[in-house]
């Protein structure tokens, strides 16, 4: 039984779906639909809980992996304050949840790649910043439908399966695994929205926002691992636009229940095509498996 709570098959799907589902119920019981905002915070709580048992929350954060559940859950207390208002529009706008999301990930980004390159750590705090706009806003797209922010979970869902894909692709099945795991909390959400949307549940920016931290970060750490060529984010990051890119069709409002399912296959779109980059990227191909055993164990 001991050997299969540190399987990386439990650590990866198993454990961040039952404490984000375990986490968005209780909160659900606990608030009820008067409290939606608040509920679905859930999700990036269980992610938290997940992280916090592997690789664990040790401070000072020994490895850059062990960075990774910081930042989520200082992301996820920044939404406090964004969500303490006793306005239902303001806790709904995407614009507090993004600006305090965007304060955290410049720190977050400093503490990744250090202050010795500037120029480097410009482009990530800002390109960060507009991924997590674009994130935010995603969820008040155009004649958004109740299953909209499903939608855009999906598509961060898809962004993050593509890191997956890309740490594996880099020879890092460490960064695969956390990859997977902030995938599957992602989804989880876009789940808990697309099965109840007449049922009052609403996933605002809120929501979103560590989880597309974790990205984030987990985009960073490909990138250090010298192993991604440097355009493979953009082409990652437009995955989160697949949202808007449905949102004018006719047909969109017609079909909301099929909404988020298109959504997530137009994400799908850019994303195998980072992959197919990355793939045919003359790279310095296993490097970054060096020093992991076969549970992954944090070594960097």
């Amino acid at each position: 039984m001991a050997s299969f709570v540190y399987h990386p098959a439990f650590q990866s799907l198993l454990l961040p779906a039952l404490l984000s589902l375990a986490c968005l119920g209780a909160l659900r019981a606990g608030w009820g639909q008067a409290r939606g905002p608040w509920v679905s915070l859930g999700a990036a709580l269980g992610l938290v809980l997940a992280l916090a048992a592997w690789p664990g929350l040790n401070w000072p954060a020994t490895t850059q992996a062990h960075k990774l559940p910081w930042v989520v859950l200082a992301s996820l207390l920044a939404m406090v304050p964004a969500l303490a208002s006793a306005r239902a529009a303001a806790r709904h706008h995407p614009l507090r949840p993004w600006l305090l999301a965007a304060l955290v990930w410049g720190a977050a980004s400093a503490w990744l790649l250090g202050m010795g390159a500037p120029l480097r750590l410009l482009l990530a705090a800002g390109g960060g910043a507009l991924a997590l706009g674009v994130s935010a806003w995603s969820t008040e797209a155009p004649g958004a439908e109740p299953t909209a922010a499903a939608g855009s979970a999906g598509a961060l869902a898809v962004l993050l399966l593509g890191l997956v894909g890309m740490a594996v692709v880099a020879g890092s099945l460490l960064l695969a695994q956390l990859a997977l795991m902030a995938a599957v909390a992602t989804a989880v959400l876009g789940l808990w929205a697309w099965i109840g949307p007449r049922a009052g549940v609403r996933v605002g920016a809120a929501a979103l926002m560590p989880l597309a931290s974790s990205a984030l970060v987990l985009l960073c750490l490909n990138l250090l691992s010298g192993q991604v060529p440097a355009g493979v984010p953009a082409l990652l990051l437009l995955a989160l636009t697949a949202p808007w890119w449905l949102a004018r069709r006719a047909g969109a409002a017609r079909h909301w229940r099929w909404r988020p399912l298109v959504v997530a296959l137009l994400a799908a779109i850019p994303v195998l095509a980072a992959l197919g980059w990355q793939t045919m990227w003359p790279g310095d191909a296993g490097a970054g498996a060096a020093g992991e055993d076969p549970y992954y164990t944090p070594r960097w």
